[in-house]
């Protein structure tokens, strides 16, 4: 068991570092890169504005690598119109032909048009070209040309009202060099696209949300399906816009390759009076090697403009790391967020995690929790905050260890070069961030080593 476990993270972590290496950017975005552009000076509003946009997510073996969400223009919680995040790249997986991927293209932009009467957040998402498949004619191909999709969520002052607006680009699709036979569901799918013209519309959509699983295979290399829908929502405090993803799937690779691609989600919401929420809460956050970053591990965030002081609660399903590397167990999250007419602010974040088993190296921690309460007072911009953290038992080859002091490392066994430190604060003028189990882990875990965070809260309250 060991010894192929340790096999999939060596593969997945080659394969990442492989992706990392081929990613080639647009010297035009590279300022961009990393921070805001503007184009007028942002101006404060009494909104929350929030926007996730990407290009292409990429999923090797089952795991996100998080550092190749490639063309992702996040917008974090900010109050301000006016504030852009550009992002453009071209990602492929090299030492084969199997999967190309170019001219992606990422924005967010927060706005407020006076003469229109709207403020909101849009979100613009562009793949110029996907390829799929063997160059030489020994499989199938796919290939999809000219993705755009829009979200733009919004307020509008004539109406008094939120609205929302997704737009959809179709992008053209074709798949070649099939077999005489082919599924069922493919022949649909084949037939919807030849009465398109080849183009991505409506009826194409309809055919892959019908289809088993909302997928289609294709024999000999993968499949095509939906990674969201066209939707979007609108309330008396806030509106959301989402735009479509598609998702592809090759196993041409030896190791199945998703690539997610063309998602875009905006929201806005009022009022904000004390500034807005960046918190966040979330399970694991891993890295192995030089190369692979994962997690995003059911995260969850408190909405801009808070919760209304009501504590929402959500329990996120078991989940197994690599086809059984980590296996994590009892995943619970809380989170509230209040603001006032006069500038204040208090909120909560809290991580919970039953147990985390890693079967490979004999380790079992329970009851891994952390909580960050946070207080903005009127007139001030700093944040007040208190952390509480606790380990239920620490289990390795059967024998309890001692929990640990708060800040202190401990060794996991003579000599095996995987450590476990307990509670690491990271403290600044807005709030908290705490990981409430720090595991660094050698080479006798995943080659090149891991570490993983654990019970991961983060309570902060930006002014802007």
């Amino acid at each position: 068991m060991k010894k192929s476990l340790s096999r999939a993270i060596a593969v997945t972590a080659v394969c990442a570092a492989g992706v990392s290496g081929a990613l080639v950017t647009n010297p035009a975005a590279d300022a961009a890169r990393g921070h805001s552009a503007t184009h007028a000076k942002p101006v404060p509003t009494n909104f929350g504005y929030k926007g996730d946009v990407y290009g292409a997510k990429v999923l090797v073996d089952g795991v996100e690598l998080r550092t190749l969400k490639d063309a992702y223009a996040q917008q974090r919680c900010t109050s301000y119109a006016g504030r852009e995040v550009l992002k453009n790249s071209v990602v492929s997986v090299p030492d084969n032909d199997y999967v190309k991927v170019s001219g992606l293209s990422s924005t967010t932009k927060t706005y407020r048009d006076l003469e229109s009467g709207l403020s909101g957040i849009r979100g613009t998402s562009t793949v110029g070209d996907v390829e799929l498949g063997a160059t030489d004619g020994s499989t199938p191909t796919l290939k999809l040309t000219g993705l755009t999709s829009v979200a733009d969520a919004f307020f509008d002052s004539a109406t008094g009202k939120f609205g929302h607006q997704e737009t959809f680009k179709a992008p053209e699709l074709s798949i070649g060099n099939l077999p005489a036979e082919v599924p069922a569901e493919l022949q649909d799918l084949l037939d919807t696209l030849t009465q398109t013209g080849g183009q991505v519309t409506g009826a194409v959509i309809d055919v892959l949300q019908q289809a088993t699983g909302g997928v289609i295979e294709i024999p000999g290399l993968g499949s095509i399906g939906l990674a969201g829908v066209k939707s979007g929502s609108a309330t008396a405090d806030h509106a959301i816009s989402e735009t479509y993803a598609l998702r592809l799937m090759t196993d041409l690779t030896g190791h199945p390759t998703v690539l997610e691609l063309g998602r875009a989600r905006t929201r806005v919401a009022r009022p904000v009076p004390a500034g807005v929420f960046r918190s966040t809460a979330m399970g694991l956050d891993m890295f192995s090697g030089n190369a692979l970053h994962m997690g995003n591990l059911g995260q969850r965030s408190i909405p801009c403009e808070g919760t209304g002081g009501v504590v929402k609660k959500q329990h996120i399903a078991d989940a197994s790391v690599l086809g059984g590397l980590a296996t994590l167990t009892g995943i619970d999250y809380a989170f509230m967020g209040k603001q006032h007419s006069d500038g204040s602010a208090r909120g909560m974040v809290s991580s919970k995690l039953g147990k985390i088993t890693l079967d490979s190296i004999g380790l079992e921690i329970d009851g891994i929790a952390s909580t960050v309460h946070m207080f903005k007072p009127a007139g001030t911009n700093r944040v007040r905050k208190s952390i509480d953290t606790s380990i239920a038992k620490i289990l390795v080859n059967g024998e309890e260890l001692a929990v640990p002091k708060p800040g202190e490392t401990i060794e996991l066994g003579d000599g095996t070069g995987n450590f476990l430190q307990y509670r690491v604060v990271k403290n600044n003028f807005y709030g908290s961030e705490v990981h409430a189990v720090v595991l660094t882990l050698g080479d006798s875990f995943t080659p090149g080593g891991s570490i993983m965070d654990l019970g991961w809260a983060a309570g902060k309250i930006f002014p802007r």
